[in-house]
């Protein structure tokens, strides 16, 4: 007669001989370093050595090399209130909380039975073969009893399960990173669109009062005999246009702010004092200067969409392991003890119930799903490589571009300089040739007006220059978040707590 110690004998020897065999067999993890394979950071990019930018650790708070207080009290409000990055940070929660479901896994499992019940058997049931018998009366039962089953992880399915769970996480945290970073870049990206705006405003203002201006004179020239009719409709046309081009402006200048508003967290409609003075027109700040660009030397290590496509690379990984095991037995430790009687004698000794011991099982047919499973778990490896690796080649392509980018808009910024400074001394130059009598009055308006558009196109120039300042540190791994960031997201999971 086999006994309760003898059982658990039993159990205690199976137990020894599977944490054997766990300990033997571990997943898959293994998967070469995207930075040493691609030699990134051993040396400066060919754009990073043509800009002369050197290497070194990209400033978190990349923003703040534009010196503007408006933009950074913006990307702070945006950080702690845009519903996006709340979004992202509580995807995070839920996937860190759906890994650590996972991992309990490997725990043991108990609960509670109870089922109170009245029965009576049917007179088929009674007397199947029809010989009179008596069919017996109902009964009153009650099982209860309490269980307890463990899962012994045989071969790593629990414990890879557990890693694939861990790495899902891990790529819906570089989400929240990207979103946070992105989130940044968007938020400079508006506001410098609005202080542009807000300057072709003010010079739109004054370049149709010089063409109303101008357009007056042209008639009074034309009543007078001294122009052609073609130059007095040419001028209305222009007045015409540029009243045009400023409501367009203004369209543009609202649709910025409220976009802004909208990535801070508040409705587009509403205003009050402090917003009014966040958004209130001023020039745009300087181009920061070289010394604030850093190629890190562990580019693809801080860009969150590598560490995405990683993170689930190696849960891709995990995949295959869970289909080449799946064939393989699974052995769960059980223990049950209960009651099973009539209501009234639910105290007697022969009411108690108990089981203890091993259950193995083992699925050895299958007609080929096993294999199917193996294949699909490989070819989705295989895509999720593919992609690691043009994420890889697409986050090299970015840094180059956007470094070319950015020394190509601060050229042409410089360009432009040069020619508004041009424009000016020449509309200065038409106002002293006016005041002596050498050039018609309209010379100096038509200088004036030139001045106006060149001024445009510098400050044009200028907004190009400093969001291709921001691609540039967005896309040479600006993405670790910073103090703003980690407090938005403590603040995420303490709600989750709560």
């Amino acid at each position: 007669m086999v006994t309760t110690s003898s059982l658990m004998r039993i159990a205690g020897a199976l137990m020894a001989i599977v944490m054997a065999g766990c300990a033997s067999v571990a997943p898959r993890s293994e998967i070469p370093g995207a930075t040493d394979r691609h030699l990134v950071g051993v040396q400066p990019s060919p754009a990073a050595a043509e800009a002369g930018v050197v290497q070194g650790l990209p400033k978190r708070t990349w923003w703040q090399a534009f010196a503007d207080p408006s933009l950074n009290a913006l990307i702070k409000l945006a950080l702690r209130n845009n519903h996006d990055l709340k979004a992202a940070l509580a995807a995070v929660d839920e996937a860190r909380a759906m890994a650590g479901a996972a991992r309990r896994e490997a725990l043991p499992a108990g609960g509670l039975e109870a089922k109170a019940e009245r029965s009576r058997l049917s007179a088929i049931e009674a007397d199947p073969y029809r010989q009179g018998n008596p069919r017996p009366p109902s009964s009153e039962l009650l099982n209860a009893g309490q269980y307890l089953s463990w899962e012994i992880d045989l071969f790593g399915r629990i414990g890879t399960a557990t890693a694939m769970a861990e790495r899902q996480a891990d790529a819906v945290q570089a989400d929240a990173r990207a979103t946070a970073t992105l989130l940044q870049g968007e938020v400079a990206r508006h506001y410098f669109e609005m202080r542009r705006n807000q300057q072709a405003l003010r010079s739109l203002g004054t370049e149709t009062d010089l063409l109303e201006r101008r357009a007056a004179k042209m008639g009074a020239r034309y009543e007078a005999g001294l122009v052609d009719r073609r130059a007095m409709l040419a001028a209305v046309g222009d007045h015409a246009r540029r009243v045009a081009e400023k409501a367009q402006t203004e369209a543009a200048l609202h649709g910025e702010v409220a976009a802004l508003a909208v990535l801070v967290g508040r409705s587009p409609t509403s205003s009050d004092g402090s917003w009014e003075a966040l958004i209130a027109p001023a020039p745009l700040p300087d181009a920061p200067d070289l010394a604030t660009l850093t190629q890190p030397t562990d580019l693809l290590a801080r860009r969150p969409d590598v560490a995405r496509a990683d993170a689930l690379l190696r849960a891709s990984l995990g995949n295959v392991v869970l289909a080449e095991r799946a064939h393989l037995p699974r052995l769960s430790l059980n223990l049950f003890g209960g009651v099973l009687g009539p209501f009234g004698t639910l105290g007697d000794s022969s009411a108690q119930r108990y089981a203890a011991g091993p259950a193995l099982q083992w699925e050895w047919l299958d007609f080929g799903r096993r294999s199917a499973r193996e294949a699909a778990a490989r070819a989705g490896s295989e895509a999720a490589w593919h992609k690691f690796e043009q994420t890889v080649l697409t986050a090299l392509q970015e840094s180059e571009t956007s470094l070319r980018e950015w020394s190509g808009s601060r050229s042409v910024w410089e360009e432009a300089q040069r020619s508004e400074s041009a424009a000016r001394r020449s509309a200065d130059y038409a106002s002293t040739r006016v005041a002596a009598g050498l050039e018609p009055p309209t010379t100096v308006l038509e200088q004036q007006i030139a001045y106006e558009q060149t001024h445009r196109e510098a400050v044009a120039a200028q907004a190009r220059l400093l969001q291709a300042h921001v691609q540039v540190q967005l896309a040479l791994g600006a993405w670790q978040p910073d103090d703003a960031y980690t407090t938005v997201q403590g603040d995420s999971a303490s709600r989750s707590k709560q």
